[in-house]
């Protein structure tokens, strides 16, 4: 739209671990932080608010894909050819015939239930 592109960063797969770590330190702080607080207060209501603001700042944290989430960029191999790969010739493409049962939806048989046929 107007010649205007906008790309969206992502995170790396090594930025989603880090997130990750920092996701449980921050809730396992405040949640540590919002036990003691509410113990001293005498109010569970207090250790809401606490793990509630923990939770908040750490989706703040994690959430956006900050420039420390994507210092590990994956490289891409460039299509060189410009051709479509031929992934689907020569496979077969028809669809096999599956059959569903009532039992193995429900995810039990007739036989655990005392029914034998």
């Amino acid at each position: 739209m107007l010649g205007i592109e906008f790309k969206i960063p992502e995170m790396d797969f090594e930025g989603q671990k880090l997130a990750e770590i920092l996701q449980y330190v921050i809730l396992g702080v405040f949640g540590i932080a919002g036990f003691i607080w509410g113990y001293l207060c005498e109010s569970f209501q207090q250790t809401f608010y606490v793990v509630a603001a923990g939770s908040l700042v750490a989706s703040m944290v994690v959430m956006p894909p900050w420039p420390i989430f994507r210092q590990h960029p994956l490289p891409f191999k460039s299509d060189k050819t410009g051709e479509k790969s031929n992934f689907w010739q020569g496979r077969n493409l028809r669809r096999r015939e599956t059959r569903i049962t009532v039992p193995a939806i429900l995810g039990f048989t007739f036989y655990e239930l005392g029914f034998i046929w």
